[in-house]
């Protein structure tokens, strides 16, 4: 499926639910002789942007994509995922987006995180007779670029 997101590709299935969080932190400017919040001077410190999936399907990918790692394709039996000891612009997500839908369309809404990075780790336990899932946490950060440009977007569909 295209939802037309650069370079887009599967990640793989997801059970037990997802979140999307958005924390905007404000900082109210003080005047003198005012007694409270003023309006038009309430400014935004910052925005942390979050997204907490629970990966039902499990690749090599996905295990790099959680460590930050390295993935070794070159053995005969077995893929190899390593740690690193920094962090690369290379390592961050161009962009992930969680694709769900809603009652009344049948366009997807599509929550999209930009510059994420998944730098939570991973803890994982499997339990017999279960479907056993990997959570893992993105977080989306603000490119230096364009720093006026808010790190994520929802793609909400016209309902008629």
């Amino acid at each position: 499926m295209n939802y037309g997101l650069v370079g887009e590709k599967l990640l793989g299935a997801t059970s037990g639910g997802n979140e999307f969080a958005v924390a905007v932190k404000t900082r109210d400017v003080k005047v003198d002789g005012m007694k409270g919040t003023v309006k038009g001077l309430t400014r935004i410190v910052s925005t942390d942007v979050t997204l907490k999936v629970n990966m039902l399907e499990i690749t090599a990918e996905t295990l790099r994509i959680a460590l930050m790692g390295v993935v070794d394709t070159t053995g005969v039996d077995y893929d190899i995922i390593t740690g690193k000891t920094e962090i690369l612009l290379t390592d961050y997500i161009d962009n992930i987006a969680l694709v769900g839908r809603i009652s009344g369309s049948d366009k997807p809404v599509v929550i999209m995180l930009k510059n994420a990075l998944s730098s939570d780790g991973i803890k994982f336990s499997n339990k017999d007779s279960s479907d056993n899932i990997l959570p893992l946490v993105f977080t989306a950060s603000i490119d230096p670029d364009t720093p006026n440009v808010s790190p994520y977007e929802i793609r909400f569909p016209k309902i008629a």
